[in-house]
């Protein structure tokens, strides 16, 4: 089993055969499948057939990150990933000085290291995958860019990088406005823990963003189905070509344009016309509704809901302190996509053999005891190395 059959069970024969390539020199330009290719097979499978969705109701990152809480789950995953520092280590040794790969703490690139690791994180949240590009390598035995890299950067998803649709390679921009296949050398590409927000999430999404118009259309009109009754005179025309005439689409007009008044919404009291309220929003929809739809939101994230101020019922777990609350949001939420992330920067294509690479969480959590253990991305004394074969 390789690596994307661990992280992605549903995953084609196709996309796993081209996963095998990831640390073959003499493989061609990377093939995966991935949502954002336009018309994407894998997308619209998913999206249409799974999920019950047309490709018009798929959530798109700007529509999403309007939700509350998938730019709370956003904040959470990604800031916080992002303020842990990474590190090389050999087994329970941090490696330090010309020892540890350079890239790691560069500052001499476009973006900072904070910035790289925030936005990759947030490419793992939304479309399940994000690709670096390796910039600059190492010299060995005279050879330029023939050892590990030494200076990476993050690719901004369609602007630089995308997958094309019909092969599903990795392609990259050309000056000039085009796309090219990218080689496995310049490229180092993450696959996250889950396809990705915009994908498996989307129902949840859409759900969410319908909860929140529908809490602001609440607020805003407080009793929303009214309807207005004629109980004498003459019965008043649909419509009518005299602009000076009473008709039914002129006192829905005004009407209309007196709830939305700012100053307040009277209106003039026609003889023989009286409204008559046929209900409002149910307060369960814009109060527990929302609530329930944040949770959902907080499961598609791999996040526990609490963390985006989202309440689950009976529930009995209670955490006195941050380091107790930091602990297990790394055990139960952000440990899923430091572990991407790490268990790929590992590889031997990024780092040597023997090595890995990891987040240094002892130092983030100092004071706690030891840190959470048993996933590849976090650098604890328990943490199982490969080992170099004699």
């Amino acid at each position: 089993m390789g690596l994307l059959a661990a992280l992605r069970p549903g995953i084609k024969a196709a996309e796993l055969t081209a996963a095998a390539g990831l640390l073959d020199p003499l493989a061609g330009p990377l093939g995966l499948g991935s949502p954002w290719a336009p018309d994407n097979s894998l997308a619209s499978i998913v999206v249409a057939d799974i999920l019950g969705l047309t490709p018009d109701d798929a959530p798109t990152r700007p529509a999403a990150i309007r939700v509350p809480a998938v730019a709370r789950a956003r904040g959470v995953v990604c800031t916080t990933i992002a303020r842990i520092e990474l590190g090389n280590y050999r087994g329970a040794e941090r490696l330090t000085g010309s020892a540890e790969a350079s890239w790691i703490a560069a500052t001499d690139g476009p973006m900072s290291p904070f910035h790289r690791m925030l936005w990759t994180c947030d490419d793992l949240l939304f479309y399940g995958w994000s690709c670096w590009a390796v910039t600059q390598r190492e010299t060995v035995n005279g050879v330029p860019g023939a050892g590990f890299p030494t200076r990476m950067t993050r690719l901004q998803p369609l602007v630089e990088w995308r997958f094309e649709a019909d092969t599903a390679r990795v392609l990259r921009a050309t000056p000039d406005g085009g796309w090219r296949p990218a080689s496995l050398r310049e490229i180092v590409l993450i696959p996250g823990p889950h396809e990705g927000l915009l994908v498996e999430g989307a129902p949840a999404v859409r759900h969410a963003r319908d909860l929140q118009r529908s809490a602001h259309l609440a607020a805003r009109y407080p009793s929303a189905y009214l309807g207005l009754k004629q109980t004498s005179g003459t019965p008043l025309r649909r419509s009518s070509a005299d602009p000076d005439e009473v008709t039914v689409e002129t006192v829905l007009r005004d009407w209309r344009t007196a709830r939305l008044n700012p100053e307040g919404g009277g209106v003039a009291w026609l003889g023989g016309i009286e409204p008559e309220e046929f209900g409002s929003f149910a307060e369960h929809l814009v109060t527990e509704g929302r609530n329930a739809a944040d949770v959902d939101v907080a499961r598609h994230a791999y996040i526990p809901a609490d963390l985006i101020d989202a309440t689950v019922p009976e529930s009995s777990l209670h955490y006195t302190t941050s380091r107790d609350n930091d602990r297990r949001a790394i055990d139960y939420g952000l440990g899923a996509y430091m572990s991407a992330i790490s268990g790929r920067l590992t590889q031997d294509d990024v780092t040597p053999h023997g090595q890995r690479t990891a987040f240094a969480l002892e130092e983030w959590l100092a004071g706690s005891g030891s840190a959470p253990s048993g996933a590849p991305g976090l650098s604890t004394t328990t943490a199982t190395d490969r080992e170099t074969p004699q």
